[in-house]
Formats: C-alpha cells, structure tokens, sequence
C-alpha cells in the first residue's frame, strides 16, 4: 500500500496551511528585515507571509508555544559564524544557519546525528527549511484547542499525510483529517492531537 502524498511540501504550502488552520484573515506580513548578511529564502518567506506573528502574543504562538522560531529582527551572529534559528524548549537542541553556507541547516545538541549530545554546531544535510517546517506545525499543534498528548497510534480519521520528516526513528510525521480540522504529530507509541 502506497502513502498518501503530502499536502505541505514548501515553506509556502506551511505558511498557507497555518495561516488557514488558525482563520488569519488579516495580512499577517512581518515588517524588512534589515540585516547586514544573507540569511535563507525559508526564512524571509516566513516572514513575508507569518512575521507580524513574531510581534503579537494571542492565541496563535507558532513561534514560540513549544519551541522557539527566534524572530529575523532579532538574528545576531554568533562569534563561531552560526544565526541561531530555533531554540529546543529545555535547551536540549537548536538549529542555524552560517551566512557563507546559505540555507545549509546547522544544529547542535540533540538533534539527530552521529553525534548526539555535542555542543559543538555541526552541519547536516538538510536545509533550515526542514527545521522551520518541523516547529512551526509542532508549534501549531501544541496552541491549538483540545491539545491532547496520548500514548496511541494514528486514529482511521488521520487519513491526510501533512507532511513528513523524520528527525526521530518511530516519527511518522503531521497528519489530518479529510477536512482539515484535526491534526496529529504522530509518533512510535505516542502523538499529539488538536483541533482548530
């Protein structure tokens, strides 16, 4: 039996299926970014559609609910040359970015790898839009109503494959409903559960 396709496959399906899920019906633009480096496409498109997100504080935190999508007004260099980007919530992982290796993904901690648990920063194979992509839908699930951690498999009404990346071994992505009003991160035994 083949998987179903995925309906997020670019930073720009993410933003259009936040931006639904949450009923953004204003223009959630973030404001330039004025910054004297190069910083990844994922990010200014993140900005260009979501950024005005980064400055309000209601009920849609995608930016910081779980883990913490650092806002672009705010990215410093570090003296290694790393832009940190996202902030695990108990300090445990973070991902970067270097100017000079564009939107090459950097991570330290532990994040998957052979090298669990340095704090040095390495760079991976992916891009900073996977892990843009990860936390933002993370994020989304953990603010939304009815959030519900529970130790199931994937429910028969999770039929829709959201989008799948598998930082984890057992992680087997977001997933929806035929309609859109539910989604679930689902993992080995585990998931998380909400509803708009």
């Amino acid at each position: 039996m083949s998987e179903p396709p995925q309906i997020i496959a670019t930073i720009e399906d993410a933003c259009s299926f936040i931006a639904d899920w949450f009923g953004l019906k204003d223009d959630p633009a973030g404001s330039p970014i004025a910054l004297p480096f190069e910083m990844p496409q994922a990010i200014q498109v993140v900005n260009r559609r979501l950024g005005r997100l980064w400055l309000e504080h209601g009920n849609v935190r995608i930016f910081d609910s779980q883990d913490t999508l650092i806002s672009p007004h705010r990215y410093e260099v570090q003296p290694d040359g790393i832009v940190p980007v996202i902030l695990e919530n108990q300090g445990v992982w973070a991902c970067g970015f270097k100017p000079e290796t564009g939107a090459q993904l950097w991570v330290t901690g532990d994040w998957p790898g052979d090298q669990v648990g340095s704090n040095a920063w390495r760079l991976t194979q992916d891009v900073v839009d996977t892990a843009i992509v990860f936390v933002m839908l993370a994020n989304a699930v953990w603010t939304s109503a009815g959030c519900q951690l529970d130790e199931n498999e994937k429910a028969t009404e999770f039929r829709r494959r959201l989008w799948t990346f598998a930082p984890w071994t057992g992680f087997s992505g977001f997933w929806t409903n035929e309609d859109r009003t539910l989604m679930r991160m689902q993992g080995s035994g585990w998931g998380v559960s909400a509803h708009r």
